[in-house]
């Protein structure tokens, strides 16, 4: 068997070995430093911006509908036959305009006996006046005996409240003839008409379900709304607000508050507020839906930002604030109303604070960045 030959070296002596080992201790440190990270380059860079800011008032957008300013529904109250229509839907009329006349004999026959009954009370008044006038005379030249001239005392007063109480029946029966001509309140538009020629009505507004004529007073309109409660005490009457209708584009509308509810609306969690709306030409017809926007002034200061900026801790929301320093903390805040792309911040960040636009998971309080501007 061969065995391999192994050939062998001596051993450096120490004296030699040692500027080897130096050489190589040299060479080594060379190569690490060319392998190192200068300190600046390991600090990040992040995108900043600075919070402005927000106006002394913030516009409220709100859904609204548009009512008549005064409505009402118009019934007989007269029975009959319609004996005249003298309007139709879309009309304008004015207060006190004859609508509608409804035919009643019953009506005009009881004016009849009413005028005669009182033409019976007047002769029986001058008859007993006559009769007292002589019962007076009498009585002083002792012609007649105290008793006859109370009598005719007695009758005089009687034909007297006789002839009070027809007047009185005349003046209703003149009346209940009145009821026959169905007026309008206000001004305003027809916008329901349930009745035509021919048609029976019943003057009895208890047992009556569908009125003869609806009337809508169209300027000013009334503008409902529904005020959210963190307005709600913001929004009082004088108010000033703009009106838009989406079957109008291009246009809003001027219009006032004019009275509130004074109370939140457990269902809908608002405040009713109603508004005044010019309509001179009655170009906005009542129900139509539109929006309302309001410039509401701010109970508290506050600073708008850059949504990506808001960082969700669970229920906590944070942002990433960089001072002077370069060193980023984390500040809780409590936010306001999402605006789209921005948010509004009421407290937690100041005017002109410096914060991280979208943060990463990396950063923390301490952390040393170099920020970036970023273009508004």
């Amino acid at each position: 068997m061969n065995v391999p030959h192994v050939l062998s070296r001596p051993v450096p002596s120490a004296a030699f070995a040692m500027p080897l080992l130096m050489a190589a201790c040299l060479l080594a440190a060379g190569c690490g430093n060319s392998r190192a990270v200068p300190a600046s380059a390991e600090v990040p860079e992040v995108s900043l911006v600075q919070a402005r800011a927000a106006a002394a008032d913030y516009a409220l957008v709100l859904p609204a509908r548009a009512q008549a300013g005064q409505s009402a529904q118009v019934f007989a109250r007269a029975t009959g036959l319609v004996g005249t229509r003298l309007v139709d839907i879309g009309d304008r009329v004015r207060a006190g305009q004859v609508l509608a006349t409804i035919a009643a004999p019953e009506i005009d026959q009881a004016v009849r006996q009413a005028q005669a009954d009182l033409a019976q009370a007047e002769a029986d008044l001058t008859l007993a006046s006559g009769n007292y006038e002589r019962a007076a005379a009498m009585l002083r030249t002792q012609l007649i005996s105290r008793e006859d001239y109370s009598s005719r005392l007695g009758a005089r007063d009687a034909a007297q409240a006789a002839r009070d109480a027809a007047r009185a029946q005349l003046a209703s029966a003149r009346e209940r003839q009145g009821f026959a001509s169905v007026r309008a309140p206000f001004d305003g538009v027809v916008s329901a008409r349930n009745v035509d020629v021919g048609d029976r009505v019943v003057g009895d507004t208890a047992s009556a379900t569908v009125p003869m004529f609806r009337i809508d007073a169209l300027d000013p309109l009334r503008v409902a709304v529904d005020v959210p409660q963190s307005a709600a005490l913001q929004v009082r009457p004088g108010l000033r607000a703009q009106v838009t209708f989406p079957e109008l584009p291009g246009e809003q509308f001027d219009a006032e508050v004019v009275r509130t509810a004074q109370r939140i609306s457990e269902d809908a969690g608002g405040m009713r507020v109603e508004l005044r709306l010019p309509n001179p030409d009655n170009r906005i017809p009542a129900g139509m839906v539109g929006q309302v926007r309001l410039s509401v002034p701010r109970t508290v200061p506050a600073v708008v930002l850059p949504l990506a900026t808001v960082v969700q801790d669970g229920a906590t929301a944070k942002v990433a604030k960089v001072g002077g320093d370069g060193q980023v903390r984390f500040a809780q805040v409590s936010l306001g109303r999402n605006l789209g792309n921005e948010i509004e911040v009421l407290s937690g960040v100041a005017a002109g604070d410096s914060v991280v636009l979208a943060p990463n998971a990396l950063l923390a309080d301490g952390t040393r960045v170099r920020g970036r501007p970023q273009a508004r």
